[in-house]
């Protein structure tokens, strides 16, 4: 084996903080390209020259929170990579939560208590209780000098780790999808915010715990895979349920061709897993053939074989 890079090392608190981060980029760019895009064509809306006004207002606040995730993203990935960066990071995150506190105090003030309300409520969580935690973590163990482990990877390995990274990120933001479903569940009522998306309260629940099992699934798989590409001697597991995964893929595409005769919206999405699923299986594949030799080459006793290796 060759090409042998050792990783960045992050500690587990680190790790978390890189993958909150990325998850909050992606939402920012988001905001910001649907409010380019409603800018872009505001002509088109109907809106009158009055509500047009409003409109500006609305999005600009709009802009500004996808700036504030961007830049708290950017300040986050920067603390994931070294530690001693965490301080703006950390600062960041208690101003926020400082105008949360001032505006839930201004809003009993005034006779209305904001802490329910989703988007006051959805901030509190993700600052004050996810990032700001974070943060402190990150802090204490720069403080204390521990730092994370280093692994070497190989050329697969680091596919394998972007993969699992980017099915970790998929399960993150599902999650985060089903706890914007929660909040609005017990900030707004269930069946009144159930009414409103044009779902019966069953079917809202079922949607919640829908995606709930499947984040839970996704952040399963990825830790795996995560684990093979660090441990390429623990890879089996990742290989396995990816290539479990694959041929349930192969199993839904060839039976939505045969039953319909064509590639649905569903079909073509269940497509993409395919393929996807398909290069995880595949390097994981490599990744348990290169060990298998390395260990073939330490049985006979070969020098070469301790040179170069990535494995354990």
């Amino acid at each position: 084996m060759h090409d042998i890079r050792p990783s960045v090392p992050r500690t587990p608190a680190q790790a978390t903080l890189r993958v909150v981060s990325i998850v909050m980029a992606i939402i920012g760019g988001v905001v910001v390209l649907g409010g380019g895009l409603a800018f872009w064509y505001r002509d088109r809306l109907g809106l009158a020259e009055e509500a047009q006004w409003l409109a500006y207002s609305y999005g600009g606040i709009i802009m500004g929170v996808a700036a504030l995730l961007l830049v708290t993203a950017w300040l986050g990935l920067r603390a994931a990579d070294d530690s001693s960066r965490v301080a703006p990071y950390r600062n960041l995150c208690y101003l926020v939560g400082l105008v949360v506190l001032v505006a839930v105090v201004w809003g009993w003030g005034m006779g209305t208590f904001l802490l329910f309300n989703p988007l006051v409520l959805f901030s509190t969580v993700t600052y004050v209780i996810v990032c700001s935690q974070l943060a402190d973590r990150v802090a204490d163990e720069h403080e204390r000098g521990v730092r994370g482990e280093v692994f070497l990877r190989n050329g697969d390995q680091r596919t394998l780790h972007l993969l699992s990274e980017v099915i970790l990120v998929k399960g993150a933001l599902i999650a985060t999808f089903a706890a914007v479903i929660a909040v609005g569940y017990f900030a707004q009522g269930g069946r009144d915010l159930a009414a409103d998306l044009g779902l019966s309260m069953e079917s809202y629940e079922q949607l919640l715990i829908t995606y709930g099992i499947d984040a839970a699934i996704n952040v399963g798989v990825a830790m795996l895979g995560i684990w093979g590409s660090n441990r390429p001697r623990r890879v089996t597991p990742f290989f396995v349920v990816s290539t479990a995964a694959l041929l349930v893929d192969v199993a839904r595409v060839v039976a939505g061709i045969v039953m319909r005769r064509e590639l649905g919206t569903g079909s073509i999405e269940v497509l993409l897993d395919l393929v996807y699923m398909g290069a995880c299986a595949y390097v994981s594949w490599k990744i348990r053939r290169q060990m298998a030799a390395l260990d073939a080459a330490l049985e006979i006793g070969d020098p070469s074989a301790t040179r170069g290796s990535a494995g354990e």
